[in-house]
């Protein structure tokens, strides 16, 4: 046979491959999801209806408790009503005093009706790109609802008005606080005020200038109800806008007694509160922010709900209050793996080849320690990546060949041997005699499957491509990009990774005489293409995937005209000449 034979089977179970690897990863992200998420939600609706079965009163954010032994199916209107009816209004929220921490990189605005966070800036992240506005993780404009709210009982706090009687551990006669907290330094402020039932409530949040993460101790002087523990609640509010986009993930995420992690995206919850059982946290979020709750009691019961666009979370505490940490940040894996011993490292969605995106995503954060760019990195990382799979690629390659060698004389055997068990048994007592694995060709391009998952997973939670440049019309790695000319947004990056898959396919002679499997290999490309278009992908992912073609394609040229060269000088040499070629497009 001949080596275009050769080389187009290798080529072909390649590129089968890589789609299959792709179309995965693909549907995983955009589909695989669902189910999931519907399963989610009928457990927990199941949930639900079981607590109103049983008779239990469940708490709802800023209002009396409305699920009652004959109130349970009407729990979501009389919901409505009272929450509207007894939630202070953004006037009395403005009017009421409010005490200001600068701690760490954030900065967090206190209001004293309730004791809640308004505002929780973190000031080295922005808005919007290009933008001036900080972030604000708290995001209360259409609600009202704020965090930190304490519930206990048929009470909650939400129109008790706290005095700050202490700052620092020092008596103080002012009304408010503004704070400065200094490397090493901690800040602690106690404010003190009285539920509806008379019983006195102590909040006292302390912070440090080295940390995302800030404590909050509560302290009642008596217990409301016998037996009923206090929860204290962060709410954040998400549009149906933002519940819907693609690109950024929202989600509730519990690590359990058996630290297992659960990720419940948002549209799986229904509305009210569900008891979740023991977790170790609790926390909400998207791609790349969290905002968790951890309770230090014994045993942490935890609920998750919905009042239509405000998601909860609450944790248990004791009758008499207990202690909480509370990490509000970004999803840094460096920065979370060293808060305390939570293992909040965790909320970060790594999936399950979470084992090769750590190493890939600490060589993106060295390289990019190098360049200074994370385009650059990308382009770097992609490289290395695809020199060290480069000898699992030409044993594929030369595997195939073999098999390739024998089609002579298994096509004779296959003319001479009728019976299917005694040709199973010739041909691999063929294969035996030429030391031929059948499956040789096949098993190095799997094994790069989950790296190729790795990276993906890597690149498409990486919070540090989040408003990161690259060159030219790329000013966001975490957005999908787009050239607009003649006020036409066009994705140039994946029209560029669609002609490399088609130039792939195209010049791949086919192994196949049949016209209907040329054409599905030839279209193939061509439908990829247009599910990126479709389904828009995060600029620094596409990078990666149309400089991943490009040097695949150099590869298969030094492997398939052994007289051109090494493979491995010519993919050196090509990854120098890629690489440069990169780095120049940041100059321009």
């Amino acid at each position: 046979m001949s080596n275009t034979s050769n080389d187009s089977e290798y080529n072909q179970r390649a590129m089968r491959a890589i789609i299959l690897c792709v179309l995965v990863a693909i549907l995983y992200t955009q589909f695989f999801l669902a189910p999931k998420r519907q399963a989610m939600q009928q457990q927990l609706q199941k949930q639900q209806a079981a607590q109103t079965a049983q008779q239990q009163v469940v708490t709802q954010p800023g209002s009396v408790p409305q699920v009652s032994q004959q109130q349970g199916a009407a729990a979501g209107t009389a919901l409505s009503a009272t929450v509207s009816g007894s939630r202070p209004t953004p006037s009395e929220l403005g009017a009421a005093p409010h005490s200001t921490v600068n701690f760490g990189q954030a900065t967090v605005s206190i209001v004293h009706l309730g004791g809640r966070i308004e505002q929780y800036r973190l000031r080295d992240y922005k808005r919007d790109l290009h933008g001036d506005e900080t972030l604000n993780l708290v995001d209360s404009s259409a609600t009202g609802a704020l965090p930190l709210g304490l519930f206990v009982g048929q009470e909650n706090d939400e129109r008790v008005t706290y005095s700050l009687v202490s700052v620092n551990g020092a008596p103080t006669s002012s009304p408010t606080a503004s704070l400065d907290v200094p490397q090493g330094a901690r800040a602690v402020l106690e404010f003190k005020g009285l539920l509806p039932s008379g019983t006195q409530v102590t909040k006292k949040l302390s912070f440090s200038g080295d940390s995302y993460l800030f404590s909050v101790d509560v302290a009642l002087d008596r217990p409301v109800v016998t037996g009923q523990p206090v929860w204290l609640e962060w709410t954040h509010y998400y549009s149906s806008q933002a519940e819907k986009e693609l690109r950024v993930k929202h989600s509730i995420t519990l690590l359990d007694g058996d630290n297992k992690i659960h990720h419940v995206p948002i549209e799986g919850i229904p509305q009210g509160m569900q008891e979740q059982g023991v977790n170790r946290w609790v926390a909400l979020g998207d791609t790349y922010f969290a905002m968790a709750l951890v309770p230090t009691v014994t045993i942490r019961n935890t609920m998750i709900g919905r009042e239509g666009d405000v998601f909860l979370s609450r944790v248990a505490g004791t009758t008499t209050g207990g202690q909480f940490h509370s990490y509000v940040g970004p999803k840094d894996y460096k920065t979370l793996e060293n808060v305390g011993n939570f293992n909040l490292e965790r909320t970060v969605d790594l999936g399950w080849f979470s084992f090769l995106a750590l190493p890939l995503l600490w060589l993106l954060r060295f390289l990019y320690a190098i360049f200074s760019n994370y385009g650059v990195a990308i382009i770097a990382l992609t490289l290395i990546v695809k020199a060290v799979m480069l000898p699992l690629s030409k044993a594929s390659f030369q595997s195939s060949k073999k098999m390739q060698e024998l089609q002579p004389e298994i096509k004779a055997l296959r003319e001479r041997v009728k019976d299917p068990n005694q040709l199973n048994q010739e041909m691999f007592a063929l294969y035996k005699r030429k030391g031929v694995n059948p499956m040789g060709g096949c098993l190095p391009v799997l094994i790069q499957i989950p790296v190729f998952l790795g990276l993906y997973n890597a690149l498409l939670n990486a919070i540090e491509l989040r408003h990161a440049p690259f060159a030219g019309w790329i000013t966001d790695l975490s957005a999908p990009e787009s050239l607009h000319l003649f006020g036409i947004g066009v994705p140039v990056m994946v029209l560029l990774m669609a002609v490399s898959m088609i130039y792939q396919t195209w010049t791949t002679p086919m192994p196949s005489a049949d016209p209907a499997q040329q054409k599905m290999m030839m279209i193939m490309p061509v439908v990829f293409a247009g599910m990126f278009i479709v389904f828009p992908m995060p600029a620094g992912l596409v990078l990666y995937w149309l400089v991943n073609n490009i040097i695949s394609i150099i590869q298969q040229l030094y492997m398939r005209n052994a007289e051109k060269g090494s493979v491995y000088v010519g993919t050196a040499v090509a990854s120098v000449v890629l690489f440069g070629v990169g780095y120049l497009l940041t100059m321009i």
